[in-house]
């Protein structure tokens, strides 16, 4: 492979020309476009259609493109002050990183944490001592056992007339984004890992655990200490009952319960 230079770095699904990605599988490696630089395994190496980087292990040599990208090249995420409306509130200690957007009558009370590049909407209230943006939990494990730390560096969006609860942690995305969508209630002590994606009018009531890349429908309910299985959908209108362990996707207007979880019957 000749020289390419590295302009940005993206999901394989949403990388573009210059941009580094990774691929896990060969389904994801036929997602890349062309002038895309995908770091691959040897068997999927051909279904690339830009750059491969051939690696017995591509997640772990994305992981140390990554940290290098991040603590060696000088990397840095934002320069930008935060960017707060007039009629926003802001609270006592309040923690405000670069980038951070807070639109118009949001109210981000005491002690809140909101970390670099986050976005929240008009009329959103972050409550006291929520944690907003830190990086999720992302290790890669080398040949030695030895854990790898896999930098975070998507964002984390709120929308409009959002809700987050007390001592709530929402984890920025590992490249795409963490997304709260319009109208979302998110209660106290309540974890929502990377890439994580709540829809709209969705609730997520307190101790409840949603694993990365989840995708919650709109108006779904996740009752307390449900923990929702990583990459899984819940369907929209759906019903995760209380203490539900989620292992498989859940149907639109479906009540599940139990561990692990099991389809009860259809919301009439």
């Amino acid at each position: 492979m000749s020289d390419v230079e590295i302009t940005s770095i993206a999901p394989v699904d949403e990388a573009v020309a210059g941009a580094l990605s990774f691929a896990k599988s060969g389904a994801w490696a036929e997602k890349a476009p062309a002038g895309a630089v995908v770091i691959v395994s040897p068997e999927h190496a051909a279904l690339v259609k830009g750059h491969a980087l051939v690696s017995p292990t591509p997640r772990l040599d994305f992981a140390r493109a990554l940290a290098y990208i991040e603590d060696t090249a000088g990397y840095v995420w934002s320069q930008a002050e935060p960017d707060i409306h007039p009629t926003a509130f802001i609270g006592q200690n309040v923690v405000l990183g670069k980038g951070v957007v807070v639109g118009a009558g949001a109210r981000i009370l005491h002690n809140v944490v909101i970390q670099d590049e986050v976005t929240i909407g008009a009329r959103s209230i972050i409550k006291s001592c929520a944690v907003v943006g830190e990086d999720g939990f992302g290790f890669e494990r080398d040949a030695d056992g030895k854990a790898l730390r896999l930098p975070h560096l998507g964002r984390v969006i709120i929308e409009d007339d959002v809700e987050i609860g007390s001592l709530t942690t929402v984890c920025r995305g590992t490249l795409g984004d963490t997304l709260i969508r319009r109208g979302a209630k998110i209660d106290d002590h309540v974890h929502i890992a990377h890439n994580v994606d709540v829809g709209e009018d969705a609730f997520v009531i307190a101790c409840a655990e949603i694993s990365g890349g989840v995708r919650i429908g709109a108006q779904a309910w996740v009752a307390p200490n449900a923990s929702v299985l990583n990459q899984l959908k819940i369907g929209e209108k759906a019903i995760v009952g209380l203490g539900a362990v989620v292992v498989r996707n859940v149907d639109d207007k479906s009540i599940v319960a139990g561990n692990p979880a099991k389809h009860i019957r259809h919301v009439e």
